[in-house]
């Protein structure tokens, strides 16, 4: 089960009352919760959807019929954009799995979270007002941008990391290295 965490604005258009919804169980998806909040652009909704471990952004239409069918999306924009990073195995196929099974929602109450969403929203509109990109294009290039959680190890320049390299380290399982007998040289 994947637990949303969505903003007051996604609650009470999804029609759920914050005070009501009971505490949701702990993700069992390989990349844990995901974060949403819905925002307009030329009087159309879009549902911003943030993996809280690794910063994938995934953009959604957030119409009524939209939201019923949220999960589903998400899974299949997720599939297309592991497709293009090449990304797949059992984990990955985890993933795509828990995504296509209806959200538990709970309400969104990490600030950090929140500010890290409301720049990434801010940049997905930029694309979608001056370049025209469709919902699929503007997450594709968002996939560019750095992503930085006190809690994340390492990372490049001042501690920030990329989705991709992120997804990566959690959905591909690490190699194993066979040995290797090098042929026998001449002298």
């Amino acid at each position: 089960m994947t637990t949303l965490h969505c903003s007051q604005k996604l609650l009470k258009r999804l029609r759920l009352d914050p005070r009501k919804l009971p505490e949701p169980p702990p993700s069992d998806n390989p990349l844990g919760a995901w974060c949403a909040d819905i925002d307009f652009i030329d009087r159309q909704p879009f549902v911003l959807l943030m993996n809280a471990a690794t910063g994938l952004v995934l953009i959604l239409p957030g119409m009524a019929a939209d939201l019923r069918r949220l999960h589903e999306m998400a899974a299949e924009q997720l599939g297309a954009l592991l497709e293009i990073l090449e990304i797949a195995g059992p984990l990955a196929q985890a993933e795509l799995d828990a995504l296509r099974q209806p959200f538990a929602f709970a309400r969104n109450a990490n600030r950090s979270l929140v500010a890290s969403m409301n720049q990434r929203k801010y940049q997905v509109w930029t694309q979608f007002a001056y370049h025209r990109l469709t919902a699929f294009e503007a997450a594709l290039r968002e996939l560019d941008t750095p992503f930085s959680r006190k809690d994340l190890p390492g990372g490049g320049y001042m501690g920030f990391h990329h989705a991709p390299d992120l997804l990566r380290a959690r959905l591909l399982p690490t190699a194993k290295i066979l040995p290797f007998s090098a042929p026998p040289t001449r002298q």
